[in-house]
């Protein structure tokens, strides 16, 4: 019987260290169902408090969406006045053209210039007396 009765004691001390309730009630680890259920409580707290900044922020979201939309509106309306008052303006070509053109007509009368200076600068005959002739040109002598 001391054999049995061994035995009985060392399964009822496996079963007590194995064991998920404590032997003296209000000490030691609570339940593990206990602490899962802790832990879940807490988890789906954070969720909630995430949640309620989700909110927060999506609410946010929604109010500067329709400031940007207010103000897409307002470009939209800007950017039709705009084109109307820019309709009535030349175009590039037109500008070209005319840029071109004011160039070839400067380059032409700084070419001519010399020989218009020449012909104003003449001397205008007196009566009597015949024109003199610029200092720069000479008179072509025969045989020479």
């Amino acid at each position: 019987m001391g054999m049995a009765q061994g035995e009985s004691e060392l399964k009822q001390i496996g079963t007590d260290r194995t064991s998920s309730q404590p032997t003296d009630p209000g000490t030691g680890q609570p339940p593990r169902d206990q602490r899962n259920s802790d832990i879940a409580l807490v988890e789906i707290a954070k969720l909630q408090n995430d949640a309620q900044y989700v909110r927060r922020d999506v609410d946010e979201m929604r109010k500067d969406m329709r400031a940007v939309g207010t103000d897409v509106r307002d470009v939209r309306e800007r950017l039709a006045k705009l084109e109307t008052k820019v309709d009535h303006l030349p175009g590039k070509g037109f500008i070209v053209v005319v840029v071109s053109t004011a160039l070839v007509l400067v380059a032409g009368m700084l070419t001519v210039a010399p020989k218009v200076q020449a012909i104003l600068a003449a001397p205008v005959a007196v009566a009597g007396q015949p024109p003199a002739l610029p200092a720069s040109s000479q008179p072509i002598q025969p045989g020479q």
